[in-house]
């Protein structure tokens, strides 16, 4: 193995994230290694001296790992991001209509009281905002990279996704918690309901552990 490839794949072990993501990273720095080598050869260098030296000009393996790993964690903050704006909208949407379509199964539970429509109100507000606070994250974090990039950036979209997390997770407390006092049957009334709780909690559950691993390995 070559100076240029021990190097990539060093970096490689040390990095965590979207094999995708990963590879394309790994794809510029090998490029990135072989024209500078290659500019050594242009000059009289021998190939492994020139490889030795366009690795030790590029850096050592853990700090440039560090990088390429904020830039990972960045990267999947921000898929993070798009998944709450596109998913949560669905599920809200999904979710009023299974309610419409088994009204006649809601009304054989009887009438909650006034409360418990305050409460899912307010759980209904909590998810409509967490799409909301995710765009304006993105278009910040646009916005600021066009001046700087890096920590910044970082931070505007680690903050945006913490927030945009917490508002759904806090709707889908509000809502399960409110049922279950009120009664735990109204959230398996029918069996489109009973997928859609699942799928919410389900979903939510996967993307809050998405963002805790990435801070994990960051």
């Amino acid at each position: 193995m070559n100076a240029i490839e021990a190097y990539i794949g060093d970096l490689d072990r040390r990095l965590s994230g979207s094999a995708g993501a990963k590879a394309d990273l790994l794809t510029e720095a090998r490029d990135g290694l072989i024209d500078a080598a290659e500019a050594y050869l242009a000059g009289g260098v021998d190939e492994a001296e020139a490889q030795r030296r366009a690795v030790a000009d590029f850096g050592p393996a853990d700090l440039i790992a560090r990088d390429y790993q904020a830039e990972l964690g960045l990267r999947r903050d921000i898929r993070v991001l798009w998944e709450l704006i596109v998913g949560v909208p669905l599920l809200i949407l999904a979710w009023d209509l299974a309610r419409v379509l088994s009204s006649g199964d809601w009304s054989r539970l009887g009438q909650p009281p006034s409360w418990y429509h305050r409460a899912i109100g307010t759980a209904d507000t909590l998810a409509a905002l967490s799409p909301m606070v995710a765009i304006a994250g993105l278009i910040a974090a646009r916005l600021l990279s066009r001046r700087q990039d890096g920590p910044p950036v970082a931070r505007v979209v680690s903050w945006s996704l913490a927030g945009a997390l917490g508002l759904n997770l806090l709707a889908v407390a509000t809502y399960g918690g409110a049922t279950g006092l009120v009664e735990p049957a109204r959230l398996i009334v029918s069996v489109p309901c009973a997928a859609l709780s699942a799928t919410w909690i389900l979903f939510s559950t996967r993307l809050t552990f998405a963002a805790r691993s990435r801070r994990a390995t960051a």
